[in-house]
């Protein structure tokens, strides 16, 4: 499923033209059509905002299937009840990771994007070649692992939800190997027991999906 079969399928189903949907996002008709045809895609800022209006998912309007519906290996080492989660914002999850934003030095920075949702990829790779970085993309954790064998890379934009290989595990094998890799996690599976993992298994630092482009950024240097 992508994005653009998901925009049509739900502006059809809440009755709603081209038109319509374009006043209620306050962008052209022209936009939503390239959306639909998937020549173009939407700003990640107005992912919540299309989301509210399709009345669906941030998750489903990304491509991200639902967990519940992924056959995953349990987490021998998970700690946590997860009955007792929370989730988290951008700031609760900053506060675990006791982070600070600093001012970046602007020296561009070689990054290695990991999402196994394409449009995802491109808008990273978007807004980081913006601030002068170099990116490398990989669908999911196995194809991370090859390219960091190959690649002296600066900075890991790692996702959680994905095929192969998820976030954790991926996270957990760069740590065997590259300890000074500046590893950032990027997911809308933000549980406070997932967040407080990631820190113990040596991530830098969280960003929660949706974003806007400076969390990322800054998170970046």
């Amino acid at each position: 499923m992508n994005i653009a079969w998901v925009i049509k399928s739900k502006r059809q189903k809440q009755n709603l033209t081209q038109t319509e949907l374009a006043a209620l996002l306050n962008v052209t008709p022209q936009a939503v059509s390239r959306w639909e045809m998937d020549i173009s895609y939407p700003d990640i800022a107005m992912v919540p905002k299309l989301s509210q209006v399709l009345r669906v998912s941030a998750d489903e309007l990304l491509g991200i299937e639902p967990i519940e519906n992924q056959e995953t290996e349990p987490d021998r080492n998970r700690e946590f009840d997860q009955d007792a989660d929370q989730i988290l914002n951008q700031s609760q999850a900053d506060s675990i990771f006791d982070y600070v934003p600093v001012s970046s030095p602007g020296e561009g920075k070689k990054v290695l994007v990991v999402d196994d949702v394409a449009f995802m990829r491109m808008i990273l790779k978007e807004i980081l070649t913006k601030q002068g970085h170099t990116v490398l993309q990989a669908e999911n954790g196995k194809e991370c692992l090859d390219i960091l064998q190959k690649e002296e890379v600066d900075v890991c934009v790692l996702d959680i939800n994905m095929p192969v290989m998820d976030g954790i595990e991926t996270l957990r094998r760069i740590r065997e190997e590259k300890q000074d890799l500046r590893v950032v996690m990027l997911s809308a599976l933000c549980m406070e027991s997932t967040v407080k993992q990631t820190l113990q298994l040596g991530a830098d630092a969280f960003v929660v999906k949706p974003f806007q482009d400076k969390c990322l950024i800054e998170r970046i240097g």
